[in-house]
Formats: C-alpha cells, sequence, structure tokens
C-alpha cells in the first residue's frame, strides 16, 4: 500500500520520471545524501530497475580518508519538502571527487563487482514529508455481466492529519510519521578497473563497471524476444518503447510474439492446463504476482537475492505451494520444497516464455491483472487479440466480423475499455465499428498489454 501511494505521488508531480518512489516504509531511514545504492538493470526492456541501498556513502569508499558533507536546501511544498545537493554538486566539489578513486577492494564493492547487470549510483536528493499523513485503501467492488463476474479494485489514497484526525471510513489505513522520505533521486557512476569514476550528468549516460559484459542467462529464442532484452525502462514513470507508439508497429510486434508463445501451445494437455489454473489464481493475488516475477528474475540471473527470500516467505503455505508447483510446470527443476538458490533451469525456452508473460504482467499499473482475469473468465482473451490484429491502418475494425461479436455487449465492451485504458489505449464503440487510439506515444504500456494477450491467448487456447 505505501509503494502504491508513493508510485501514484509522483504520476502528479514527476512527469519527467527523474525521481524514484520509496516502495518499503523500513526504508526511508537508509536514504542519506550521498549514500551509496545499486540500481540493477532487469532482463525486459518493461521491467523497471531495482535499487537496493547500501550501508555506505560515497566518502566511505575514496581510497583517500575524507569525509563528504552536502549542502542541502529544503524546500517546503505543501505537505513534502526536498533537499537538494545541488549547491554542493557546482561548487567545485564534483570536480575534486572525480579526481579521486574508489576503493574497489572494500567489501561492500566486491559485493556489487560480483552481480551481474548492475550500476553504482549516489543519492541526490529526496522527497519527504514534513507532516504525519494517511494511506487509506479503499476495495470496490463492482458486478458486471449480468452478476456473472464480481470485479474487484483498489483505490489507494493520500491525505494528511488535521487536528489529530483521521477519517476511518476506509478498508485499511496505514500512517506515515512526518520526515518520512517518499521519493529520491539518484546519480549512476561509471566506474573503470583502476577505480577512477565519473558522474553520469547528462540525459543518456548510463554508468557501470568499465569492461562489463551483460550476459545471457536464460535461451532467448526464437529471435522476437531479443527485441526486448536488455533495453533500460527509465528509474520512474512508464518510459517509453523502442517500438514507436503506433498501433501498426504493436501488430507487427504481436504477430512475432505469437511464434514465440509456442512452448505454451506445445505442452501436454495436462500441463497446460494446469499451467493455465495457476495462471488464472495469479491474475487475481497481487501478492503471489509480485512473489513469482521476484523468483523468475533471480532464476534467470542464476544470483538468489534477499527480495526473493522475503517475498517467498511473505506468501501463505497454500500459495508457497502453488508458487513451486508453477515453476515446476514451466521448466524449473525445484531442488527443496519451496524456491531457493539450488533451483535450476531444465526447460529454457520453456522458462524464458513463462518469464516473459509472467513480467509483463506484473509491470502493469494496478487492477489490470484481475481485468485480464476477468477477461479468462469470459473467454474474451482470442477476441481482443484479434481486436488487435484486425485493426486497420486507420485504427478501426469492423464490429460485424464474427469474431469480434462480443464487443457488442455493452458491460462486456465497458470491461474491455477500462483494462485498454489502463494501457494508455482509448478504445471508442462507433455504430458499426471500434476505434483504438494510443492516448500518449511511444508508451511502453500498450506493448505490454500485448504481450499479455499473446500469452495467456497461447496458454488458453484450448479451455
Amino acid at each position: 500500500m505505501f509503494a502504491k501511494a508513493t508510485r501514484n505521488f509522483l504520476k502528479e508531480v514527476d512527469d519527467d520520471g527523474n525521481l524514484i518512489s520509496v516502495s518499503n516504509l523500513n526504508d526511508s531511514d537508509k536514504l542519506q545524501l550521498l549514500s551509496l545504492v545499486t540500481k540493477k538493470r532487469r532482463y525486459w526492456c518493461w521491467q523497471r530497475p531495482k535499487y537496493q541501498f547500501l550501508s555506505v556513502t560515497l566518502g566511505d569508499v575514496l581510497t583517500e580518508d575524507q569525509s563528504l558533507s552536502p549542502a542541502s536546501a529544503a524546500v517546503g511544498l505543501d505537505i513534502l519538502s526536498s533537499a537538494y545537493p545541488a549547491a554542493w554538486m557546482r561548487g567545485g566539489n564534483l570536480s575534486f571527487i572525480t579526481r579521486r578513486k574508489l576503493n574497489l577492494k572494500d567489501p561492500v564493492l566486491q559485493q556489487v563487482l560480483e552481480r551481474r547487470n548492475e550500476v553504482l549510483c549516489v543519492l541526490t536528493q529526496k522527497i519527504v514529508t514534513t507532516q504525519k499523513c494517511v494511506i487509506s485503501e479503499h476495495v470496490q467492488i463492482e458486478e458486471k455481466c449480468g452478476g456473472m463476474v464480481g470485479i474487484q479494485t483498489k483505490t489507494v489514497q493520500v491525505s494528511a492529519m488535521e487536528d489529530g484526525n483521521v477519517i476511518k471510513d476506509c478498508n485499511v489505513a496505514l500512517e506515515i510519521p512526518a520526515a518520512t522520505t517518499i521519493a529520491y533521486g539518484i546519480m549512476e557512476l561509471y566506474v573503470r578497473q583502476d577505480g577512477q569514476f565519473e558522474f553520469c550528468l547528462l540525459q543518456g549516460k548510463h554508468g557501470g563497471f568499465e569492461h562489463e559484459r551483460r550476459v545471457d542467462d536464460i535461451y532467448l529464442d526464437p529471435l522476437a524476444y531479443r527485441d526486448f532484452a536488455f533495453v533500460d525502462m527509465p528509474d520512474a514513470g512508464l518510459g517509453t518503447s523502442s517500438h514507436h507508439g503506433s498501433l501498426h508497429a504493436l501488430k507487427q510486434v504481436t504477430l512475432r510474439l505469437e511464434s514465440n508463445f509456442h512452448p505454451f501451445v506445445e505442452l501436454p494437455e495436462q500441463q497446460q492446463t494446469a499451467v493455465w489454473h495457476l495462471l488464472q489464481m495469479v491474475l487475481f493475488d497481487e501478492e503471489f504476482l509480485v512473489a513469482l516475477e521476484q523468483v523468475c528474475d533471480d532464476v534467470a540471473s542464476g544470483l538468489w537475492s534477499p527480495q526473493a527470500a522475503l517475498a517467498i516467505g511473505g506468501l501463505k503455505a497454500a500459495q508457497q505451494q502453488d508458487l513451486t508447483a508453477f515453476l515446476g510446470l514451466v521448466g524449473c527443476r525445484v531442488q527443496g520444497e519451496r524456491p531457493g538458490p539450488e533451483d535450476q533451469i531444465s526447460n529454457q525456452k520453456l522458462f524464458a516464455t513463462a518469464y516473459c508473460l509472467v513480467s509483463a504482467l506484473a509491470e502493469m499499473p494496478d487492477n489490470v491483472a484481475s481485468l485480464l482475469g476477468i477477461c479468462c473468465k469470459l473467454q474474451m482473451i482470442p477476441t481482443l487479440c484479434y481486436l488487435l490484429h484486425a485493426l486497420s491502418d486507420d485504427e478501426i475494425s469492423d464490429l460485424e466480423d464474427p469474431a469480434l461479436a462480443p464487443l457488442k455487449d455493452t458491460e462486456r465492451f465497458g470491461i474491455v475499455q477500462r483494462l485498454f485504458a489502463l494501457a494508455d489505449i482509448n478504445l471508442e464503440r462507433m455504430q458499426s465499428s471500434v476505434k483504438a487510439i494510443i492516448l500518449r506515444d511511444s508508451q511502453v504500456l500498450p506493448l505490454i498489454l500485448c504481450i499479455a494477450l499473446s500469452g495467456l491467448d497461447a496458454l488458453g487456447r484450448e479451455h
């Protein structure tokens, strides 16, 4: 709930995506200016980077022992304030620092170097609350399609306390103390083999370690998957896709994806049915989906993280059993009673296919997964895939096409329209046709929706 609230706040105040939301309330105290942060680049272009806060500052890992104390200016913004070390960066200290070297033999940096696809960053700014706030989560249940399906959606709201009173007309409430960091900004470092480093000040300049090579840990075949591998997402916001934002471009992508999801189609009927039913549960269980993506990340990279163990530990026993069963069905050999660092991939092509679908579902906005689950129950996934293929060059599909007949139902169309809107696609039904327009050019969300629909269609084709 805290993570959703901070993400929603940044959507309102940070259009450029320069800031990163704090996902865990317990991490707030760790965020000190000039402290070091690692940024892990993910496998697929739609996956946001992951961050880990280190226990040291930049000054702690320099070869010469000299403390660094940034000058920060507090700016009050209603209930929020920001601290920027910009004056310190501009005042000659930047060139002074970059003339020195990092001690690459420092134990903390040694552990960072052992990992792959991680970038060392410095925390340069943060936004903190200036007074106590309350996050409330409202659960709304809507009946659609003549009562056949109940859609449960969640809305997260943030409000400041007034006179110490908290509004209690909500399902869940979480109190945020004053002086809590809710967002922060970083600057990447490019580190050379001798320990010299430079700040990545310009847009498009990326950090990392000299001569570092990215390793494909899972087998991606056929070629279309590689179009999406190792393309950096921005630190915040939804970013842009490498495929320009026209529906025609998305149609070309989905045509290639159809062949890439063939491992699902080729599964034995019993195994395919088991994977399909488990995915139905995943679509309606956000906690399960988050844990599943984290585990898939670690299995793919070959490095087991504390975050994966924490995510699994937060699941109920039945959820852990389902997670283990899912991994076994998609080509991961689980050694113990639940996933762990000893696990190995036994079918790389099948695991890559499942990992692609799971990551796409996990990166979609709130409520999209549950809406996809509703569309699965209503057997509308093939209709939606056909809709994207049937769009003409002027982005219109003919409703008289028998394959699009389900969209004539007002309530069903309302669900689909809401689903597409969350993926930045405006769907408008006219008298005898449907028109689709991408709301914001070159956004990655329409691409993720196409991937999710293609994967679900391939897996559920027999159901």
